[in-house]
């Protein structure tokens, strides 16, 4: 009880987030969880509120089955609950303190109070404004699952999206992206989209990330077109409907599609730059 006393306590909870909290509670909520800097190799794993302490937040945790050194690791999770007759997408960021066995045998993971439960995207659909520092090569051919796409014959490369007068990548996620097309570009390059082509993508990364290849093919198809009444000026959406990896023999890429909507090479390394951004801004 004395020790008790000279424990640091975590942020106060504030009281809308305790009421989301609450209902994820009764509702048993399935949360989706990952720890940030590549803590475990272990993919899917989630979890759901246990008991919501005075300074401690309590999650039943599944998809380990020993109890890890999480202590003093963030993590966060997303989920929904239901809302009147739609649902509410939610999400947080906290400090684990630890992970221990429960007396009926599960996990638990113990953690500080998130500073505050905020509406949120999911997680599959999380999107970033890509830093284009995290890139290695980036290129964009017309045409879907091209089996042997050449270089030079990319209308999109890297260096155009770096200089960014005429092309700029918007934003990016494990289902899709975003473009902005000058329409000078459009013009000297004729490129003139009608809202119904295929794209192929390739995205080699400058960093290693834990179970993500550093190099991704995928094939894209246009979901989204609206072009500036004013400017002329192209934004395009692109759904990713393919990914591909090229055969270390022939060099031929080799297409699979794309489950559920997310191209699962790309999510953990776009969850870990979302994660990267927060901390920049000097969120906790």
């Amino acid at each position: 009880m004395i020790l008790d006393l000279f424990k640091k306590k975590g942020p106060a909870l504030d009281e809308t987030s305790r009421q989301v909290l609450e209902q994820a509670l009764v509702q048993r909520a399935k949360m989706d969880l990952i720890f940030e800097e590549s803590v475990t190799s272990i993919k899917d794993l989630s979890c759901a509120v246990n008991t919501i302490g005075a300074d401690r937040l309590y999650l039943d945790l599944y998809g380990l089955r020993q109890p890890g050194n999480f202590a003093g690791r963030y993590f966060s999770c997303f989920f929904r609950i239901r809302e009147g007759k739609g649902v509410g997408y939610y999400g947080f960021r906290a400090k684990a303190l630890g992970v221990r066995q429960a007396t009926t045998g599960g996990l638990v993971l113990e953690a500080q109070h998130p500073v505050k439960v905020e509406r949120s995207q999911r997680r599959r659909s999380m999107r970033v404004r890509a830093d284009l520092a995290w890139f290695e090569d980036l290129r964009v051919w017309e045409g879907g699952k091209l089996a042997a796409p050449v270089p030079e014959e990319a209308i999109m490369d890297l260096e155009f999206f770096r200089q960014g007068k005429l092309c700029r990548l918007e934003n990016l996620s494990a289902g899709g992206l975003g473009l902005h097309v000058r329409r000078i570009f459009c013009t000297e390059n004729s490129f003139c989209p009608t809202g119904h082509e295929e794209y192929t993508l390739r995205l080699r990364f400058l960093q290693e990330v834990r179970n993500q290849p550093r190099e991704l093919w995928l094939s894209g198809r246009t979901v989204r077109l609206v072009e500036d009444r004013v400017s002329k000026d192209l934004d395009i959406g692109l759904e990713f409907v393919h990914v591909g990896r090229a055969d270390p023999v022939s060099g031929e890429i080799l297409w699979t599609p794309v489950r559920d909507n997310v191209a699962d090479e790309l999510m953990t390394r776009v969850f870990e730059w979302h994660a990267a951004l927060f901390r920049e801004r000097g969120e906790p």
